[in-house]
């Protein structure tokens, strides 16, 4: 995982686990702001590119900072894109972002929660140097 050393991609990984032992995400992905995928996971069946859904990132993260700075308000922390049969979440995690993606609606609410969480834990670890 990048520049981390084994113990913090192993802190890392624990992280990611918790997220989806905790939510219902059909894919999940650890990101640098620039859509680099440090990790990255999905369902079986659930066709998905990676590398697209971790590039995707790039260009949410910088309409969202663009949006935010344009209100006068600062520091993006999430975005949530929503469609008619599913939804995306990117939750900034001090000098990473996670991003995960779900058809199931109605869990939406919990995946928030959930993702808020562990975005300030990670980002208590691993702060925007």
């Amino acid at each position: 995982m990048s520049d981390l050393t084994p113990e913090e991609a192993s802190a890392l990984s624990n992280f990611l686990g918790s997220i989806t032992e905790y939510s219902e995400l059909e894919a999940l992905a650890l990101i640098t702001r620039e859509g680099l995928r440090l990790a990255f996971s999905a369902i079986p069946g659930y066709n998905l590119d990676p590398d697209l859904f971790s590039s995707l990132s790039a260009v949410v993260v910088q309409s969202g900072s663009d949006a935010v700075a344009a209100l006068g308000y600062t520091n993006m922390l999430e975005v949530v894109l929503r469609g008619d049969n599913g939804f995306i979440i990117l939750s900034a995690a001090g000098r990473f972002f996670l991003m995960g993606a779900s058809r199931q609606i109605a869990d939406l609410g919990k995946i928030v929660k959930v993702f808020r969480y562990y975005s300030q834990e990670i980002s208590k670890r691993y702060p925007i140097m």
